[in-house]
């Protein structure tokens, strides 16, 4: 059966409308894909460590605790390792785990201040002394 065509010998205007939103949707899943789910998208990559050096400015235990069981505790359980590696007992100084946190890297996500916010992550390194992942 022959396919019916157009004067201007193009198929008719459905398959031509069907064809743009195939390339379309394609377009917009590549750059979600890009863009959307880079393990750094939400993170802070230009920063360099020497950003993130001063002392930690919480002492909040407590909020600490609960910030690390929201976003931590899936991937080092405990402190140990996981899907991540062990950090109990690292003692990592506290910009090396600020930059850490922010910029993700290797399998670890980056946690920009739109999930944990600069006084949950001050919190969070409170938590990490106590686990001895952060030194004092």
């Amino acid at each position: 059966m022959k396919e019916r065509r157009e004067r201007s010998g193009r198929p008719p205007l459905k398959g031509r409308k069907m064809g743009k939103k195939l390339i379309l949707s394609a377009i917009i899943g590549a750059l979600a894909i890009v863009y959307g789910c880079s393990k750094d998208s939400a993170g802070t990559t230009a920063a360099s460590l020497e950003d993130f050096d001063f002392p930690v400015g919480s002492t909040n235990v407590a909020a600490g605790t609960e910030v690390y069981a929201e976003f931590c505790e899936g991937c080092h359980p405990g402190g140990e390792e996981g899907d991540g590696p062990r950090i109990a007992g690292a003692g990592l100084s506290p910009s090396q785990v600020r930059w850490k946190v922010r910029s993700g890297g290797d399998d670890m996500p980056a946690f920009g201040a739109d999930k944990i916010s600069d006084s949950d992550l001050e919190a969070l390194l409170a938590y990490g002394i106590t686990l001895g992942a952060v030194a004092q």
